[in-house]
């Protein structure tokens, strides 16, 4: 990340005007006074998360931008017309989710695995960088799509190639969670959670027996999904509640007798 010739009009304890004095000064670039738009707000209150994922079919590389601390009130950004996002280069193509507004660029599953974004700031003359590597890739060996799943049983999983000294991120759960299909929630091995299980990543991992269990009174499809997780460097100019992540994932369906 690098900063070129950076210049403040207010604190961040003086942000409405701020803001105000910002987009006057932009009015001719095109920077509207509007709630929810980057040019209101300065650099060090912006977070950025910047994610790029390898599904296998293809490579998605996404960021999105809030206000303040995102462990608070959850404050989407939408860029403004003076500040520019490039991802490798490319403009990306923006999406208005529930949550958040992403900004999206798609690239086939053998194509980049370095990845740089790139907000350039022209109200502040800044410019932002942030830059992450895919991990390795790796295939799910064992078990096989569509295999049966008793949950009496242990379960072994398979990948290759293994990475020395790495860490694998398992998961294990409905494909649309909040059912009744899977309860793993023993300590060790809650795999249905979000942050699932990290395990060594030596090439496999056995789920004991007895741990995971099912409510379900019907035949159900479970999801594996393996997760290699790599964090770059955060810009420090921006606030701190914000990362920069990339995944290499591979993901197994089973499915669940009752």
């Amino acid at each position: 990340m690098r900063r070129l010739g950076a210049r403040r009009l207010g604190a961040s304890g003086a942000r409405p005007l701020a803001a105000l004095l910002v987009c006057a000064l932009a009015a001719a670039l095109g920077c509207a006074v509007d709630d929810g738009e980057t040019c209101e707000i300065a650099t060090q209150d912006i977070s950025a998360v910047a994610l790029v994922v390898d599904s296998g079919w293809d490579v998605r590389a996404t960021i999105d931008f809030e206000a303040g601390d995102r462990r608070g009130a959850n404050s989407p950004l939408r860029l403004c017309s003076t500040d520019r996002l490039t991802i490798n280069g490319q403009d990306p193509v923006m999406t208005e989710k529930a949550d958040r507004i992403e900004y999206a660029l798609s690239l086939p599953a053998d194509g980049a695995r370095s990845f740089d974004f790139r907000l350039e700031r022209e109200t502040e003359a800044e410019v932002i960088e942030m830059s992450i590597e895919l991990p390795a890739v790796f295939e799910v060996v064992a078990p096989m799509d569509g295999e049966i799943f008793e949950t009496s049983a242990e379960h072994l999983v398979q990948w290759e190639p293994a990475l020395d000294g790495g860490m694998m991120r398992l998961r294990l759960g409905e494909p649309i969670g909040g059912g009744e299909c899977l309860v793993a929630m023993q300590e060790g091995h809650t795999y249905e959670t979000e942050a699932g299980v990290l395990v060594p990543d030596t090439g496999q991992w056995t789920i004991p027996a007895g741990v995971l269990t099912s409510q379900s009174t019907t035949d159900c499809t479970l999801t594996y999904t393996l997760s290699r997780v790599a964090l770059a460097p955060y810009p420090e100019v921006l606030q701190r509640s914000g990362r920069v992540e990339a995944r290499t994932e591979r993901y197994v369906d089973v499915t669940v007798l009752p």
